[in-house]
């Protein structure tokens, strides 16, 4: 691909699909609806989706940029200004909390590898019928999925503030590896919102895989094929048809 013959009209335009409650208001009425014991989170910036949570808190970040109160009612909040490898490697998530996570969401670093990781490590600490929410896979241009967010490719895309990487790529591992997992798309904007139940601890399936997927979906360039492949196979609820809590109750319960 020679980004000098690309111009902004070629890139990918799915934002019609990405329209109702932000990720943000959704998270919160999830939380306002199932009122979570426990909340797990990778990828915290300046705190607005942990200050959401009324839960045990744990969140995860190489480099908080927290410019408020983030503790709230909770009646605890940790923090762990590390990355999400070396936080799982040395803490014990299940043991921080004393309890299985209820509730997690994934934000971290914008690269599908990453993601997966995050996602298995997570499910390790959760029950079944726990969440998990992944943000940042359904990316509404293709340029917004560049590897690299310095990739020149990225400042011709139709969403110049947004950088989702490749993370999308998740899904369709997920789907692959694990059918057994429960997986809703939902429009929330500006790049959705994904969640996971029916979730399984005690499952290797992924880490017997892991270097087999690496190399199935792993590349250092990004696949517009693929992309679009990939936006033929999804189904997205809309987010605005979960604003209240007995709606939330069709699909989740804690």
């Amino acid at each position: 691909m020679n980004n000098e013959d690309i111009s902004t009209s070629d890139d990918a335009d799915h934002s019609a699909a990405i329209c109702g409650e932000s990720y943000s208001a959704f998270i919160n009425t999830l939380h306002l609806s199932l009122k979570p014991k426990t909340y797990f989170e990778i990828g915290t910036l300046n705190g607005d989706t942990l200050r959401l949570a009324n839960a045990a808190s744990v969140a995860v970040d190489p480099y908080f940029r927290i410019d408020g109160d983030v503790v709230g009612r909770k009646p605890s909040c940790m923090l762990f200004q590390q990355s999400s490898d070396h936080f799982f490697a040395s803490h014990n998530t299940s043991q921080l909390f004393g309890a299985p996570i209820d509730l997690a969401f994934l934000d971290g670093m914008h690269l599908f590898e990453f993601l997966l990781r995050d996602f298995m490590n997570t499910e390790k600490h959760c029950r079944k019928n726990s969440i998990i929410l992944l943000h940042d896979c359904l990316p509404p241009g293709f340029f917004m999925t560049v590897r690299d967010p310095s990739d020149p490719l990225l400042a011709k895309s139709r969403f110049a503030q947004w950088w989702t990487g490749d993370v999308w790529k998740v899904i369709p591992v997920l789907r692959s590896y694990r059918p057994d997992l429960s997986i809703t798309m939902f429009g929330c904007p500006p790049t959705g919102l994904v969640s996971i139940t029916n979730l399984d601890p005690a499952s290797q399936t992924l880490d017997r895989a892991y270097a087999e997927i690496l190399d199935r979906f792993s590349s250092k360039d990004i696949d517009r094929e693929a992309y679009d492949n990939y936006w033929t196979t999804l189904s997205i609820e809309k987010s605005s048809e979960y604003s209240k809590a007995h709606h939330m109750a069709t699909k989740f319960w804690l």
